[in-house]
Formats: structure tokens, sequence, C-alpha cells
């Protein structure tokens, strides 16, 4: 790890307080995925950017992991790119909670940095903190663990209102949707999935579930 990642982490607050308000959380959304770039996940790289441009210019701030390869770093430029500002014009933020140490592939200087984690465990449960709004696409084992952690979020959830988490590509999670539907025959969980998640493909549909609330 270089100084200037060295004096970067030093100076990151383990969570900036500020953005766990509940008018902060509603207006964020966490967008997780791959971290790496294959031609088959092209095409959610390039959804991606367009859904992450779209949140942006509907004020949302945009929170991810800081990777700058694959879904992560599709949505990290598209938020840093986008031009917008929220409705008393102050710019919306690229916001970013990283994992110490660093993976290496992190882009630590285009985004306000609002919190770190010893492990991407704790990693999730800020992002819970900070976003009422969550669109996850294909990626790998983590990112599966951190779609599994937030819907059981949703499941445990004493709340009056749960988290939006959105899947995106039918393809890639409607077997974790089968799954928790054999969860729903078997009474080990309340509601049906839907409840908790919703599993998307089109553009306009995953939109249209984030931006209503």
């Amino acid at each position: 790890m270089n100084n200037l990642a060295v004096d970067a982490l030093r100076n990151v607050p383990a969570l900036d307080t500020r953005y766990t308000a509940p008018e902060m959380r509603k207006k964020a959304v966490v967008v997780l995925g791959s971290s790496k770039t294959t031609e088959p996940l092209k095409p959610y790289m390039n959804l991606c950017s367009e859904i992450t441009k779209s949140f942006v210019q509907n004020g949302f701030n945009v929170i991810t992991g800081c990777g700058t390869k694959g879904i992560m770093g599709s949505a990290y430029f598209a938020a840093k790119n986008a031009s917008a500002v929220d409705l008393v014009g102050k710019p919306i933020q690229n916001l970013a909670i990283i994992v110490n140490p660093l993976w290496g592939d992190e882009n630590l200087h285009d985004c306000i940095l609002i919190g770190k984690a010893s492990s991407e465990s704790e990693r999730i449960k800020k992002f819970a903190k900070v976003a009422d709004n969550f669109v996850i696409f294909p990626g790998g084992v983590t990112t599966l663990q951190e779609a599994a952690t937030l819907i059981r979020h949703n499941v445990h959830s004493c709340e009056k209102s749960l988290k939006e988490i959105i899947l995106v590509g039918k393809e890639f999670f409607d077997g974790l949707k089968q799954q928790y539907e054999a969860l729903a025959r078997l009474k080990l969980i309340k509601k049906e999935p839907d409840a908790f998640f919703k599993v998307l493909s089109e553009k306009n549909e995953i939109l249209k579930a984030i931006l209503k609330r």
C-alpha cells in the first residue's frame, strides 16, 4: 500500500454519522456487483452506468465500495461523471465505504469516503446504515454474500419500512428467488420473497422501484 493510500485511510471515519440520518438514507442508493470486467458482464455494466446516471439526475447520492472495474467501476464513474445538484443546489455526492486493508483497485480521489470496515461483513452492515435502497447486479461470491445479508436484514427487520432491494438480472438471480420461495412454502419465512426483494431486468422497472419511494 502506497503512502497516499495510507494517509487516505487514516483520515476516513469509521462511519460518518451525517449520512445515517433518515432523510439521507432515503435519498441514497447502494450499487453492488462484480468488481471484475468480463465479456458476459458488459451488458450489465452498460445498464449499471445508465441506471446510476439516472439516480444522480433524480437527486440520489450513490454509494459503492470504491472499486474501478466491472459493475462497481461502472457505478462509480457514472456517479462521478453525472452532473447534477439537489433541490437546494447542493452537488449530488459519489460516496464510498472502503475495506481496510484495501483490495487494490480503489479510486480514492473522485469520491467522498464516508466509512471504512475491517471486513466485507462489517461493510455490508455499514451500507445498511447509510442507505434505504440497494441495487445489486450479478457478481461473484462476495456479491452473493452481500445480497443474502441484506435480504436477511429485511426478513428479520422490525422496522415498518424495509430496505428496497433490487436484484438485477432474472437469469442470474431467479435461482436465489426460487430458494426463498421454497422457504416460504415451508413457512420458514413469514412472507413471499417479493416482500423482501425484487428480481428485475429492465431499466425502467428498476428505476421505478427506487424512484417511487
